[in-house]
């Protein structure tokens, strides 16, 4: 009885495991879940994250800062025989600022409690007013900040668009695998219909028996090739779940491309609206540029402040701080005037042949000088491959329409030389020859069809309209 049950527990497990349907991915879909699963994507958000803190923490270096100390102490001594103990408790808390301009100023409580409660309060404040002075120099680690997470704004959308574009490519290969291994079925039936039909012109004498050869050759040949193009298939999918960035062993059935539709989604600009909009939304020129006007700039001003006299001038006023009771403790003992203090400095510093400061300078200069030179540079390659990728996608539907003829020509050569062979017109070597020929037209066809959805797509992220193209919205996290 148990066995009984064991076979029909196993038969059921079978009959649920072949219902399950298998999972059908649209190109729409596969983008999505990229989106989502990505690790590429999901790094350059973390890194997002990283650089929104970073700058937190450099907008607070600019606001009051609570700071909070304290010491207890007991102390017990033995003199000629008499014990004497002493305890204190002293909580200190101190306020820090430092301002746009470079003033720094420290408030601080020093609170000591022992027998008597002698509080004292000390402010100190530093002006640089040479070295040192006005936001440009004293903020420029706070401007680093703002572009360093501007900078991860842009690699997240760039990790988005490159993500989302390989996602297509990797899609459209699938598609294109799936269709050569189409195209080599039709060729092994077609060869397949041709032994046959020989077969039968042999029996009937209209055939000689050496032509049956050569039309199993290409049975032969149509096999090994369809089942090279199925292990490219499957390598292909494996691909495409690289790409999306998912446990390679998800089952899935693509869903086929309706090539217009797909097509008519791609608006190819002009040449002039191509370059410019490259140099407008290309991420890592949008990067460069961004790092040339900031953080190389500022370097410069920065190493030419540090060459500058330094004159600070630095004041110190402490009231309170009085020992034993009555007048000169507790409260009153801040605002009785009787414990006070004031100090009003000037430091002067004057640096002679700084060499470490001029080097500085120099290396800054010509930094910034290579920025620009490099940028230049780079405007001019983003333009010319924008000229070429614009010129090749005009190029590759030139060739679409030309592989579109070609096929339609050679199936009715295909036809037209079939019935040759029926009526014993044309040999099995010839018949084999126009069959080999419009496999390749076929193929031609399928390659042209992928390299014009191929060129839209690359010329989409160039001019940084693939997200807007498959309405997709940056989110930071």
């Amino acid at each position: 009885m148990l066995r009984i049950c064991l076979f029909i527990f196993s038969l059921l497990c079978c009959f649920s495991a072949d219902a399950e349907p298998h999972k059908t991915l649209t190109l729409k879909e596969a983008i999505l879940l990229a989106v989502r699963e990505n690790p590429h994507v999901q790094q350059a958000q973390l890194n997002h994250i990283q650089q929104k803190f970073a700058l937190e923490v450099a907008q607070w270096q600019f606001q009051p800062q609570l700071a909070f100390t304290g010491t207890a102490s007991m102390t017990r001594t033995v003199v000629n025989g008499s014990q004497h103990t002493t305890s204190l408790f002293s909580p200190v808390p101190a306020i820090n600022w430092n301002t746009p301009i470079g003033t720094k100023m420290t408030l601080t409580s020093t609170n000591n409690i022992s027998n008597h409660y002698n509080p004292q309060l000390s402010l100190q404040i530093i002006q640089p007013l040479i070295r040192g002075f006005g936001k440009a120099i004293v903020e420029a680690s706070l401007y680093n900040a703002i572009d360093s997470e501007k900078v991860s704004r842009l690699n997240v959308e760039n990790a988005l668009r490159t993500t989302v574009t390989n996602v297509i490519n990797a899609y459209l290969n699938l598609v294109s695998a799936a269709n050569t291994v189409k195209i080599d079925e039709e060729s092994l039936t077609r060869a397949q219909t041709s032994v046959q039909r020989t077969q039968l012109f042999i029996k009937a004498g209209r055939k000689a028996g050496v032509e049956l050869v050569t039309v199993q050759a290409d049975v032969a040949s149509a096999q090994a090739k369809l089942e090279n193009d199925k292990n490219a298939l499957e390598q292909t999918r494996y691909a495409l779940l690289t790409a999306i960035g998912i446990d390679p062993s998800t089952q899935f059935e693509y869903a086929s491309i309706n090539v217009p539709h797909l097509i008519n989604q791609y608006t190819p600009p002009s040449l002039e609206d191509t370059k410019r909009l490259t140099l407008e939304n290309d991420i890592q020129y949008q990067i460069n540029h961004i790092t040339l006007t900031g953080s190389i700039t500022r370097n410069l001003r920065v190493a030419e402040d540090n060459t500058r006299w330094q004159l600070n001038l630095t004041a110190n006023a402490i009231t309170g701080g009085g020992n034993g009771g009555g007048y000169n403790a507790g409260i009153n003992s801040l605002t009785n005037g009787s414990n006070q203090s004031q100090t009003l400095q000037l430091n002067l510093t004057i640096p002679i042949d700084d060499k470490n400061a001029k080097q500085a300078v120099l290396n800054a200069k010509i930094g910034l000088r290579e920025a620009r030179l490099a940028l230049t540079q780079e405007k001019w390659a983003k333009e010319t491959s924008a000229i070429n990728n614009w010129n090749t996608l005009h190029s590759t539907l030139r060739t679409l329409h030309f592989a579109e003829e070609a096929e339609s020509l050679q199936q009715k050569t295909y036809k037209i030389s079939f019935q040759k062979y029926s009526y014993g017109l044309i040999d099995s070597v010839e018949l084999q020859s126009v069959q080999q020929q419009l496999i390749a037209r076929q193929q031609s066809l399928l390659d042209a069809r992928i390299n014009y959805l191929k060129a839209l797509v690359s010329l989409d992220q160039q001019i940084g309209r693939t997200l807007q193209t498959w309405q997709i919205q940056v989110r930071y996290m």
